[in-house]
């Protein structure tokens, strides 16, 4: 979080909807639609307390291959590549959501490159890029490594741990990601191709999967 600390009557709200961002209703690629962003106020950084947190291309692909190779190194997997296509069909979607407030995956049949997808949603300006990707990455700690989709995670609730298992999904090659920003909130769109969890398997198998340039579009 870039600043200061918010005022203290005001820090829980900023936090809920970090949670509502990264709960169950934000799975990666899940069964279920999560509902429309609530269309409440955010007041500008500087009412808080805060600076607005740095925003930029660059800066989105360093901090995306950074945290999502940093955990993949961790656990013996290869890293991403970072791809231009799936980063532009990730802006087209994550504009769209700024556009219309409506906070939910896209659909399969409408994204340009197939791909798995994994969302986050919070406060305008006021959280930088690592906290949104940190979001994904705290799912670990529910995470079971022995399990396969739809029973890998500790609570029961695959989507409690979906987006890291995209994250961390063995026979991901590419990873391409965008920020749309609406007046109130900001929407991260993050493209995987190929998609992972697949139910039946686990995040950690032996996954022999074609590359992006390979694949016929």
């Amino acid at each position: 979080m870039a600043g200061g600390s918010p005022k203290p009557i005001l820090r829980a709200g900023l936090w809920a909807a970090l949670i509502f961002a990264n709960g169950a209703q934000a799975a990666s690629d899940g069964v279920a639609t999560p509902p429309a962003a609530p269309q409440s106020v955010v007041m500008p950084a500087s009412y808080y307390g805060m600076e607005e947190a740095p925003r930029g291309d660059a800066l989105l692909r360093a901090v995306v291959l950074d945290l999502h190779n940093g955990e993949r190194a961790a656990l013996g997997l290869s890293p991403l590549d970072w791809d231009a296509a799936l980063a532009q069909d990730a802006a087209r979607y994550a504009a769209e959501m700024a556009r219309t407030g409506q906070f939910r995956h896209s659909p399969r049949a409408g994204r340009a490159v197939p791909s798995g997808e994994n969302l986050w949603m919070g406060p305008h300006r006021l959280y930088g890029y690592d906290v949104m990707v940190g979001a994904f990455l705290a799912e670990r700690h529910l995470f079971r490594p022995d399990g396969k989709l739809p029973d890998f995670s500790t609570t029961g609730r695959w989507q409690d741990v979906g987006h890291y298992t995209q994250m961390i999904w063995r026979g991901t090659r590419q990873v391409g990601c965008a920020l749309g920003e609406g007046p109130h909130y900001d929407y991260l769109v993050c493209r995987y191709f190929p998609a992972g969890n697949a139910f039946g398997k686990g995040p950690l198998d032996m996954d022999d999967a074609p590359t992006l340039a390979s694949a016929e579009r």
